[in-house]
């Protein structure tokens, strides 16, 4: 039986108006009538009340977010569940938050100016924090789970496929959660996300915010979800500031290792990039630095960091007032670089994991990653990066570490006197070693 206007929930929450629909289910507008208040109410759709994998996320949603006391999470109020007829109902009281999706705001503003886009990731991250620091990753951080209010206050949505970071899991191993466009590679491949998932997702959205269309794009998911294991985006424009445009660089990288650790750790390097401070280094990053290719980089001896000015980034949310000048791109070292085959294999089964998230879909198992709000694709074209090879450092990062830009995938790499060997995954979908001379 489908949900109607005009119809009462246990007896409390009358359904005023539908709000969206979405592959799990419908939000409306609600009035709760012992209270006097105007609530949002999540109902589960009553064939997927009646699959108990389904009705578990939804209590897992449910739970997720009654156990975070944040204001950039919208609160959640009730829960309840009941039999009407055959069907087995479902619903999700919460708070109704007066404001639209992130993912509206860019279809009609296209891009947005760097200093709000820098405003509503440094809010995300502290809303991730709460989830982050109690354990929880959200997996499906996107501008449709984002919620703007009119006085630019955000609030974070959809916990339906969030997990506890050391719970067992509720789905097949190899099953991909999320959406393509803004899954990380570790999730594309089928990993367990963590906090650094979320934090790569916020890096993409403030990507798409920034020039008007998500860093990749192609018709099918799967595409997609290979463009981020393998594929750099393209540069973002001349005209977003240098120091935001290191901001994203240095998130978007491959290894989870190499990026922010949490929500809280990338919301204060917004700041810093607000403020005009340096920009910190993650602090996944030490002498030895993991990547994917298995082994560390060896702990080389250490260079002098060189020391960069960088010009105050202006938080307010007016119009963009064009890039910042000043020094920040280093100098440009030599590179010696050679091709190994040896890593083919790896993106083999990276395709074989990722297939199976267009089986699922097709089965329409996967309902959760597609989000109470759909994101329309915007005009957006796939492109690798062929920005020259260049060294970029910090005020403040610790004597060695160097981040270094190039159309393989970013990386912050140890240096020192003699030759740093760096590997990276180049545009080739092949595994580079770079020498920096």
């Amino acid at each position: 039986m489908a949900i109607a206007q005009g119809q009462i929930l246990i007896d409390r929450y009358r359904l005023t108006n539908r709000i969206a629909v979405g592959g799990m289910g419908e939000v409306w507008a609600a009035d709760d009538t012992t209270l006097s208040r105007t609530v949002a109410v999540k109902v589960l759709k009553p064939e997927l009340a009646n699959s108990a994998e389904f009705l578990q996320r939804f209590r897992t949603e449910a739970r997720t977010i009654a156990s975070l006391n944040h204001p950039g999470v919208a609160a959640v109020h009730d829960y309840g569940e009941y039999d009407r007829g055959d069907d087995h109902l479902a619903f999700l009281v919460m708070e109704l938050v007066p404001g639209e999706p992130l993912a509206a705001i860019i279809r009609k503003q296209k891009r947005l100016p760097y200093q709000r886009t820098l405003d509503i990731l440094e809010q995300a991250g502290h809303a991730l924090q709460a989830a982050h620091e109690r354990g929880y990753v959200h997996r499906d951080v996107k501008p449709g789970n984002i919620l703007v209010t009119g006085n630019g206050k955000v609030k974070l949505t959809d916990f339906g496929i969030a997990k506890a970071v050391d719970a067992a899991p509720v789905t097949r191993q190899g099953v991909v959660m999320g959406t393509a466009h803004y899954i990380a590679p570790e999730q594309a491949q089928g990993h367990d996300a963590e906090p650094a998932s979320d934090v790569y997702s916020l890096a993409v959205i403030g990507y798409e915010c920034l020039v008007g269309h998500r860093p990749f794009h192609s018709e099918n998911a799967v595409t997609i979800a290979m463009m981020h294991i393998r594929d750099v985006p393209k540069p973002l424009p001349a005209d977003v500031p240098r120091p935001v445009r290191a901001l994203i660089e240095a998130t978007l990288v491959k290894n989870p290792r190499q990026r922010y650790q949490s929500g809280g750790e990338f919301a204060a390097a917004v700041a810093a990039v607000r403020s005009g401070r340096a920009l910190p280094t993650p602090s996944g990053i030490g002498a030895t630095v993991p990547h994917t290719g298995g082994g560390t980089i060896p702990n080389l001896r250490p260079v002098q960091a060189e020391t960069t000015s960088i010009p105050r980034v202006q938080a307010d949310t007016g119009p963009q007032t064009g890039p910042i000048t000043g020094p920040f791109i280093g100098r440009q070292p030599s590179a010696v670089i050679t091709v190994s085959e040896s890593e083919r294999t790896k993106i083999g089964i990276a395709l074989l994991a990722v297939t199976l998230l267009l089986v699922l879909v097709g089965l329409g198992l996967l309902g959760f990653a597609q989000g109470w709000w759909s994101d329309d694709n915007p005009r957006s074209e796939s492109h690798r990066g062929s920005s020259p090879l260049a060294s970029i450092t910090y005020a403040g990062v610790p004597a060695g570490m160097s981040w270094l830009a190039q159309s393989g995938a970013p990386r912050w790499i140890s240096a020192g006197d003699g030759a740093a060997r760096h590997e990276m995954m180049d545009q080739g979908r092949t595994r580079i070693r770079t020498q920096i001379r």
